[in-house]
């Protein structure tokens, strides 16, 4: 068996010399080619090759092709900078390699004798870097919105927008649209008040937003259908009725004339005889539909009541409308059969039932043009007004301005002197009102026109990967790639057509394993009408790594436990309990993550000389893929790998204002704008920057017995306690620096420290812990960038931060030291050593989708059930298309592996077996099942062997007998000092946190905060004045709902109430009590500082009370929390100090019960003894 370490070099085999002349040949720019390239077959190498190979001289020594007529498009800006600094390092090499080296270089990339290359050659080579530097603009190698922005740009008159145009982003276009959609229902309610009503009534809480919201993201659609109608409403109603083949009358008549005259009033109340005679359930329950229709007067209400009798909840119809007995009677037969011949009621109703819901469509799509028109038109005159376009109009207008205007053959003659080679990569990602503009690009590439202008022939690359097709949601049609292709190939026989299958980034066992998931998948049934169901070609990958084996494991779901939901009435709405699937299966993850760095797991590295050899793994190796950052999985993933001491990434996406940090340095900006807002400065005060926690000793002899007009910034100058003076001075300093940039500002309060020798950022990390490092400096990088780019205001700086949800998109491209936790949709076109898929037991999601384009006419259906058959049908088939997605989606997740691949799965559903039936769990397990043999005796089943372990104690030892002695001597403890701390810096830095930026932490926490404001205020007043009180308060939250209002007051009153609670709102007792000292069982400089919910001091005793509101008491106090543990020692243990003689005793009360839990003086002590200090 060879050493471990021996370095490997993959084979020459068929199969990868097979791969190298397909590359060659792709990246040949002699000819056009459509390549298909399966994912890490180096379809973005072959790119780059193919550009090089353009500017290279020709074999019979003509100059190659200017850089300015290569057009490059990718999808994304950073694919485009990844391109052009590969190009770029690829001609800075050549620029400065040795005659030897460059024609090596040379050779492999066009498949050239050595011997070929003169010195003409390699001098031209050379001046290439520098060729490409000099071009004016650049190389152009770009998005396609890029692109489009430049062309109009150019023909800005030709294409009908304003020359110096600004291009929107999304947050910007959406704030548009906000305002003219309120405009455009203030002007519909008193102009069209009932089509109005109809998009509120569908919308719900909503009310019309979710009309015409859904109406923008079909904008085109809906303004081609119209500006075909000249904006006629009867017009386009007209059409409507046409294309539905609906009936012209209204719902109103159609109901009003078939639940009048035409319904058999007589023949129905002989009919309820028989039906109330036999008392079965199908004869009741039809019974019980008719009799209440007949009681209905109006014909809405008697229809509502009467389809009962013929169709259930879901809309299906009953098998049966009577039992035996009463089929005896011939009337009863002759209204209600189901069987054989269809009774006269049954046949009319369907015939109704489908006639209503073709009047509805109408009725309601004429209701969303007459009320949405007009703020689609706003929409557009606005963004002209603001001579701006969002993304949607650079490819609309330019895809106009090349194939519908008078002006395209004269824009098309001048593109066509510039460009002569188009480079389309992602092809699969390219909608095809982009494949439109593509064509109009290259349609005289074809043609010959032009020619004779060209020293080389035009060529059209194209490399796409139908099976990476994951962004429909932006347009995409995978689809469109293979017509395209064949398209091109019946124009031009010359066009060639590629398969890249080698992948050069995978081991054998992961490729193995996608083919038998890809390959194994059943077909997806259409379910509607009959169309065949979608199947997908069966693919084959090869591996060019062929003797570095690689390993795939699946996961068993462990069963959910039995008391899964036993608190989900008390729990807050999307709480994750520790408990749950989700949270057991993110310990379990990273707990097997961290066994595999420690015991020094081994994966595979490429060598510089292009060898592999193992080695260690590392935090940076692993890469954890999910569907979603919502659902709780992200962050429970997140908080887990924490907990276990692994270093992670933390979210991509951070939302700033959401974080009480970030709120906290805003609050110094808006003090300094403004030092008479009160209510921030009292923040401040009592913020991590200031820190007068103690209301009764600071804030309230501040505020109290202000005179008018006389602010709390007053007081505090003219304070003269030292604490006080102190915090005027801070205060003081930042109005003085309220001129300064936005960073600046920031700068100076974080990084400088202040007269106690702490800066802002020890200030922060103190109060608030390790978790808002993150969302500080992403803070202060959104000023920095502001101060690039905006005037220097720390107005405008605030007023932006207020005014917009502002999101930041962090770059985990980099591993950077540690595990990354990502969506698949981010981690598009990366790659790791060991990727794990813990998100793979839901099913796929059906579209949301209520707009739908049936032969140019669009109709607004919002809900399954009232789809006309032509809705249905584009449904159906969009439903059938996003599961096809969905599996593509686990296609580019599976791909991402280097060497190994855990796929694991938390219990999804009611039953058994726990996940969804067309899961990516179910495709994987059915590979699995091909390829693998029994289950190991904790249910893991394996493709592949585990890989070997390398010592890495045994080398770190070697290392430690090379280093000299005083490397590892550690240093002097330092000289103490105090510091202030909250009592959860005795957990020190390993301690797991939630997740602080997930929704589900966020309303948790404003629940607890309501909650406590309650228990605060409440007791102080008489109890009959209690209810009341707090039904004043909750009723000042308008976005609480009754239903959260009620579960709060109960919870609240539960403890006001309960006798064994009395004893904590006796007299001597305060709420949010300041606690601030020291003790000899505390590590030694540390103070203290903190807020109790509640202290009651007696003569005999001192009792500290903490209410816990997010989730249920344990069933002793060995299950509380090692925070909570920690958090009540040191209280229990400063208060000690400060009442002596007197028993101290801390207990926590938890709302869900309640209940009351005194914790034991010897486990206090214990948490303090394990105490160790992290400010």
């Amino acid at each position: 068996m060879p050493d471990m370490k021996t370095p490997l070099t993959p084979p020459d085999t068929e199969d990868y010399h097979r791969a190298n002349t397909a590359q060659l040949v792709s990246a040949d720019p002699a000819r056009p080619v459509f390549v298909m390239a399966n994912a890490g077959s180096g379809k973005t190498k072959v790119l780059i090759d193919r550009v090089a190979r353009l500017l290279l001289r020709r074999e019979d020594g003509r100059v190659g092709a200017a850089p300015d007529s290569i057009l490059c498009i990718t999808y994304t800006k950073a694919a485009a900078n990844e391109m052009l600094s590969r190009l770029f390092r690829t001609l800075g090499k050549w620029s400065i390699m040795r005659d030897d080296k460059l024609r090596e270089e040379l050779s492999r990339l066009e498949g050239r004798s050595k011997d070929a290359y003169k010195t003409d050659d390699l001098r031209a080579a050379r001046a290439l870097f520098a060729r490409a530097l000099e071009t004016p603009g650049g190389l152009r190698i770009e998005t396609i919105h890029a692109f489009c922005a430049r062309i109009l740009r150019r023909f800005p008159l030709e294409a009908g927008v304003l020359p110096g145009f600004a291009e929107i982003e999304e947050d910007e276009a959406q704030a548009i649209w906000q305002n003219v959609r309120a405009q455009a229902v203030l002007k519909a309610s008193e102009t069209a008040p009932e089509a109005l009503n109809v998009l509120a009534l569908e919308g719900g809480h909503d009310g019309a937003d979710v009309a015409l919201n859904a109406m923008r993201f079909k904008m085109s659609a809906y303004l081609d259908f119209a500006e075909a109608h000249a904006f006629n409403q009867v017009q386009m109603r007209a059409t409507l009725i046409e294309s539905l083949n609906a009936p012209e009358a209204s719902p109103a008549d159609i109901l009003e004339l078939a639940m009048g005259p035409e319904m058999p009033v007589v023949a129905l109340r002989e009919a309820l005889i028989s039906l109330r005679a036999s008392g079965k359930r199908d004869d009741t329950r039809t019974a019980n539909a008719v009799e209440a229709a007949l009681y209905e007067e109006d014909p809405a209400r008697r229809w509502e009541c009467y389809k009962g009798a013929f169709f259930g909840a879901q809309g299906n119809p009953y098998k049966s409308l009577y039992n035996a007995e009463a089929g005896k009677d011939a009337n009863v037969v002759a209204l209600f059969a189901t069987k054989d011949e269809i009774g006269s009621e049954v046949a009319r109703v369907e015939a109704l039932a489908v006639k209503l819901k073709l009047a509805e469509t109408v009725e309601r799509t004429s209701a969303l043009l007459e009320v949405g028109l007009d703020a689609l038109v706003a929409y557009q005159d606005e963004k002209r007004r603001r001579s701006a376009l969002d993304f949607d109009d650079l490819i609309r207008k330019t895809r106009d301005l090349l194939t519908r205007t008078g002006m395209s053959d004269w824009v098309l003659y001048k593109l066509d002197g510039g460009i002569s080679h188009i480079l389309l990569d992602e092809a699969q990602d390219t909608s095809p009102e982009q494949w439109e503009l593509i064509n109009a690009l290259t349609e005289e590439f074809t043609a010959g026109v032009g020619a004779e202008r060209q020293q080389d022939p035009r060529t059209l690359f194209v490399v796409g990967d139908e099976k990476q097709s994951i962004y429909s949601f932006q347009g995409a049609d995978p689809a469109q790639l293979r017509s395209q292709e064949q398209e091109y190939i019946r124009k031009d026989p010359a066009v060639l057509s590629q398969t890249m299958e080698m992948s050069f980034r995978s081991s054998p066992e992961i490729l193995g394993f996608v083919d038998a998931v890809w390959n194994s998948a059943p077909p997806i049934n259409i379910a509607s009408g009959t169309q065949s169901p979608l199947t997908a070609d069966g693919v084959k990958h090869t591996a060019r790594r062929a003797n570095q084996p690689g390993l795939v494991e699946l996961w068993p779901v462990d069963e959910r436990d039995e008391d899964e939901d036993a608190d989900a009435w008390s729990r807050p709405v999307n709480a994750l309990r520790s408990s749950s699937p989700k949270a057991r299966l993110a310990t379990r993850l990273a707990q097997r993550l961290k066994n595999m760095v420690e015991s020094g797991e081994t994966v595979w590295e490429e060598l510089p000389d292009r060898r592999w050899q193992r080695r260690p793994m590392k935090p940076e190796d692993i890469l954890i893929l999910v569907r979603s950052r919502t659902g709780g999985l992200f962050d429970a993933m997140i908080s887990a790998l924490k907990a276990a001491g692994l270093p992670v990434a933390g979210a991509d996406r951070l939302k700033l204002t959401d974080h009480i940090a970030v709120q906290d340095c805003l609050n110094l900006m808006r003090f300094a704008l403004l030092p008479e807002r009160d209510l921030t400065l009292a923040e401040i005060l009592r913020g991590p920057f200031v820190g007068l926690v103690d209301d009764d000793r600071y804030l309230f002899p501040l505020v109290n017995k202000r005179g008018k007009g006389e602010t709390l910034w007053s007081r505090v100058q003219a304070s003269q306690d030292p604490d006080v003076k102190k915090a005027a001075a801070f205060l003081g300093s930042l109005i003085s620096s309220r001129h300064e940039p936005p960073y600046e500002f920031l700068s100076d309060i974080l990084d400088v420290p202040g007269s106690d020798g702490l800066s802002g950022w020890d200030r922060i990390n103190a109060r608030l812990g390790t978790p808002a490092h993150d969302p500080v400096e992403a803070l202060l990088s959104r000023a920095q960038g502001f101060d690039a780019t905006e005037p220097s205001s720390l107005q405008a700086f605030v007023a932006e931060m207020e005014s917009r949800l502002v999101e930041i998109k962090r770059d985990l491209a980099a591993p950077e030291g540690q595990v990354r936790v990502m969506t698949v949709h981010g981690a598009k076109g990366l790659q790791a050593p060991v990727v794990v898929l813990p998100d793979t037991t839901a099913g796929p999601k059906t579209v949301s989708s209520s707009m739908f384009v049936v032969d140019g006419v669009p109709i607004w259906s919002p809900r399954k059930d009232s789809d006309v058959p032509a809705a249905e049908f584009e449904r159906a088939v969009a439903n059938a298309k996003s599961e096809e997605e969905f599996r593509r989606l686990l296609y580019v997740a599976l791909t991402r592996a280097q060497d190994r691949l855990i796929i694991a799965g938390h219990w999804h559903g009611a039953r058994p077996p726990g996940y969804h039936d067309r899961s990516w769990y179910a495709l994987c397990e059915a590979a699995m099942s091909g390829l693998a043999g029994e289950a190991d005796d904790s249910g893991v089943r394996r493709f592949g062997n585990s890989p070997p372990a390398l010592a890495t104690a045994a080398s770190q030892q070697s290392a430690k007998t090379v280093l000299p002695d005083w490397v590892f001597t550690p240093p002097p403890p330092p000289v103490s000092r105090r510091r202030f701390g909250a009592p959860s810096s005795l957990l020190g830095r390993k301690t797991p946190v939630l997740a602080p930026f997930s929704q589900t932490r966020q309303e948790r926490l404003r629940r607890g905060r309501i909650i406590h404001a309650l228990l605060e205020y409440l007791p102080a007043l008489a109890p009959d004045l209690r209810e009341g009180a707090a039904d004043r308060y909750l009723s000042r939250l308008p976005d609480l709902d009754e239903p959260a209002r009620g579960e709060m007051k109960a919870a609240v009153f539960g403890i006001l109430d309960a006798p064994d609670m009395q004893r904590l709102f006796q007299p001597g007792g305060r709420a949010e009590a300041a606690i601030v000292g020291s003790a000899p069982e505390l590590p030694e400089g540390l103070i203290v500082n903190g807020r109790v919910d509640r202290l009651v001091v007696t003569e005999e005793e001192v009792l500290i009370i903490d209410f816990k509101t997010d989730q249920p008491a344990p069933d002793s106090p060995d299950g509380v929390a090692e925070t909570y543990r920690a958090q009540m020692a040191a209280y229990w243990a400063v208060l000690r100090r400060a009442y002596p003689g007197r028993t101290v005793r801390t207990a926590l009360c938890w709302t869900d019960g309640p209940r009351l839990m005194f914790l034991p003086e010897a486990m206090l002590l214990d948490a303090l003894k394990g105490a160790q200090s992290a400010v």
